[in-house]
């Protein structure tokens, strides 16, 4: 069975280049989970959180020869995590997360069931949810670094958007894709 690769299938999607791009998203699922990092991407409850959703994905990717019941399954690569973050003005002060793991559109709520059934991921199994989310036209660029408020892709997404004549919905919140 050839399986669907989400790095060659949707490349507008997740680009890996410096230079920004729009794209637009419509409404998808996602196993999700929040928290708060101090410490953003290196601390440990950030980690933990990234681990168990990532785990549960895995776990649903495998399908019928995982033991998960999914209608129309079709092989397919799991997707990266990506964290929305938020609480401050600069990249620097948002510590509240939420990490968002797409699905396909074939996965549901009663297949993270199943694989919270089948995986001990701990006290962290029911935090993680199934959530289905709108998301719209964003700007992306690539950066091989950790994000801060000073980085040079931040820079280059804020002149991109100034450039255009563009506004941000939001000043406190940013995504970051891992």
């Amino acid at each position: 069975m050839v399986q669907f690769d989400w790095q060659i299938a949707e490349t507008n999607e997740y680009s890996r280049s410096a230079t920004p791009s729009f794209v637009t998203l419509t409404t998808r699922s996602y196993l999700t989970i929040s928290g708060v990092a101090d410490q953003r991407t290196a601390d440990s409850e950030f980690q933990e959180k990234a681990r168990a959703v990532e785990r549960l994905a895995q776990k649903i990717s495998e399908g019928p020869d995982g033991g998960i019941h999914i209608d129309r399954f079709k092989s397919y690569r799991p997707y990266p995590v990506q964290a929305v973050w938020s609480g401050g003005e600069t990249v620097d002060d948002r510590h509240a997360f939420k990490i968002w793991l797409k699905q396909p559109l074939f996965v549901s709520a009663a297949n993270l069931k199943q694989a919270r059934d089948q995986l001990d991921v701990g006290p962290l199994g029911p935090e993680v949810q199934f959530e289905n989310l709108a998301e719209g036209t964003e700007i992306q660029s690539f950066s091989a670094d950790s994000l801060t408020t000073d980085s040079q892709a931040v820079e280059t997404l804020r002149q991109a958007i100034a450039d255009r004549g563009l506004k941000r919905l939001s000043e406190t919140q940013h995504r970051e894709v891992y």
